[in-house]
């Protein structure tokens, strides 16, 4: 029986599904049921109700989880403990981020690494910060908006605006609208959530306003180069266009008109178990990013 076999049960448990854990753990789901089916051959117990839909711990593979958790956090607490005798943070941090934010993350991850050059970072992009915190094991991850999962640390980053952009081409071509309802009458780009929706009432400080879409997509990136090449306006946070407005490829439209706050977060896990190097890590972001915005 092998501590790592132990410490995979425990990540199985956590995030429900072997699938989830190979996804965390980087590692085939075969090669997870193998071991957990190994694991369970070697205790004479069974570990799990298998369903088609979800794993339930059997009255053994309770008592097993709830005894390893006092194991498993003391071997990493020691495990810490050494590394802050050599104050080098080590290891690998998961980090989700949000789409197209990699004009904004990239330096700040890179000077990161050159402070702490014995840390490897995953970073990965995606639209379900919440969900993917568990499903992919990250360590942290990047919000919008609301939050909705209480059992999450959320530290503030900062409060964010979204404005009308558009290129010189496009105005020159179509001309510049003097108001919110002349909207009405221009070539509107729309974002899709990943629910599905699309994002076709823009609401303003003081009021919304229903356009009517001629290109919608669910990526920013997309829907960013669609403007740059003269497709349309979009309704975008101007940190998803900062090296397209330093170049001069798109400008801001009427620049009172902006969206009501949305607030910035960090979140991650609240567990005792975070590494010295994904502590560093946060502190880092929390210091930096502030001053990107």
């Amino acid at each position: 029986m092998r501590l790592d076999d132990l410490k995979l049960f425990t990540t199985v448990v956590e995030l429900g599904s072997f699938s989830a854990a190979a996804n965390a753990l980087d590692l085939p789901r075969a090669n997870v049921s193998r071991r957990i089916g190994e694991l369970e051959k070697h205790l004479n117990a069974q570990l799990f109700f298998r369903t088609t839909r979800k794993l339930r711990l059997t009255q053994h593979g309770e008592v097993l989880y709830q005894e390893l958790l006092k194991v498993v956090q003391g071997i990493e607490k020691a495990q810490e403990a050494m590394y802050q005798l050599d104050n080098k943070p080590t290891g690998k941090i998961k980090i989700g981020a949000l789409p197209d934010s990699d004009e904004l993350l990239e330096p700040i991850l890179t000077h990161f690494q050159q402070e702490y050059p014995d840390v490897e970072l995953d970073v990965r992009f995606s639209t379900n910060g919440y969900h993917d915190l568990y499903e992919q094991g990250l360590d942290l991850s990047f919000h919008v908006g609301p939050l909705q999962d209480s059992s999450l640390v959320a530290r503030h980053i900062t409060s964010i605006h979204r404005f009308l952009l558009a290129s010189p081409a496009y105005i020159e071509q179509h001309g510049e609208p003097s108001s919110i309802d002349e909207l009405l009458h221009h070539r509107c780009i729309c974002y899709r959530w990943p629910d599905g929706r699309i994002e076709d009432t823009w609401r303003f400080t003081d009021t919304a306003l229903k356009v009517k879409p001629v290109l919608s997509s669910n990526s920013t990136g997309y829907i960013r180069r669609s403007m740059i090449a003269g497709q349309g306006i979009s309704f975008l946070p101007l940190l998803l266009a900062i090296k397209a407005m330093e170049s001069g490829e798109l400008v801001q439209l009427l620049p009172d008109c902006k969206s009501q706050s949305e607030d910035v977060w960090l979140i991650y896990p609240d567990r005792l178990g975070i590494s010295q190097a994904t502590r560093a890590l946060i502190d880092h972001l929390l210091e930096y990013l502030p001053k990107a915005f």
